[in-house]
C-alpha cells in the first residue's frame, strides 16, 4: 500500500482489522468447522444441532453483534486494502510475495463464499437436506470446498500476519517456527472441513 493512501488512523486500524480476523472471526470459524463434523452423525442429528442454536433467545442478535458485524467491518477494510494494495508477485517469486496474493484472492472468494452460505442457511431452508441438495450439484461441491479451504487458509495466514502485527513473533527465526506450525493447522483445519463436506454427499 502506498503511503498516500495511508491516514493518521491506519495504524489503529490495520490492528483492529488484524484483531477481527481472530476474536471473534477466527473463533467463530473454528467452532463452525467443528459443528460441522455433526453432519458425520447423520441428517437428524445435525438439523437438530442447528435447530437448537437457531431456538436460543436472542440468538439473531448474538449473531450480528459477534458474527456478522465483525465480519462485516473486516470484510469491507480487507476489500479496500485489496483495492489499495500493490503486490508485487507477479515479478517475485518469493513464497510471500505469493501468499500476499492468495491471501486476498482467498478473502474476496471467502466473502462471497459466505454472503451465499447466509443466504441458503438464515434466509432459505437451514438444513441437512438443503445443503445436500447444493453440494450434491458439481459446481456447487467445487463452490463449497473451494470456500472451506480459502476460508481456512485466509484465517491461518492471516494469522502469521496478526503475529507479526501485534509483536509476537520478530525475528526470522520464530516467523518460520510460527509458518510450520500455521501449516499444521491449516491441514488440520482443511481435513476437518472437507471430511464433514463429504457427509452431504449423496
Amino acid at each position: 500500500m502506498s503511503t498516500a493512501t495511508q491516514t493518521p488512523y491506519h495504524f489503529l486500524i490495520r490492528r483492529v482489522h488484524s484483531l477481527l480476523g481472530l476474536l471473534p472471526i477466527g473463533i467463530f470459524l473454528a467452532f463452525h468447522m467443528t459443528l460441522n463434523l455433526s453432519a458425520r452423525l447423520g441428517a437428524a442429528q445435525y438439523d437438530q444441532i442447528i435447530n437448537t442454536m437457531r431456538s436460543f433467545p436472542g440468538i439473531f442478535i448474538v449473531e450480528l453483534v459477534i458474527i456478522f458485524i465483525p465480519i462485516a467491518i473486516h470484510a469491507i477494510y480487507g476489500t479496500w486494502v485489496v483495492y489499495t494494495g500493490q503486490g508485487n508477485g507477479w515479478r517475485y517469486k518469493y513464497a510471500r510475495n505469493w501468499f500476499y496474493i492468495i491471501q486476498r484472492i482467498s478473502g474476496l472468494y471467502t466473502v462471497v463464499f459466505v454472503i451465499i452460505h447466509v443466504y441458503l442457511l438464515r434466509l432459505g431452508e437451514a438444513n441437512f437436506a438443503a445443503l445436500q441438495h447444493f453440494v450434491s450439484q458439481p459446481l456447487g461441491l467445487i463452490f463449497y470446498s473451494l470456500g472451506v479451504l480459502f476460508a481456512i487458509f485466509h484465517f491461518t495466514n492471516g494469522l502469521w500476519a496478526f503475529a507479526i502485527t501485534w509483536g509476537f513473533t520478530v525475528g526470522p527465526h520464530s516467523q518460520k517456527i510460527w509458518i510450520y506450525i500455521l501449516s499444521v493447522v491449516f491441514v488440520i483445519m482443511s481435513a476437518m472441513g472437507l471430511f464433514a463436506l463429504t457427509a452431504f454427499l449423496k
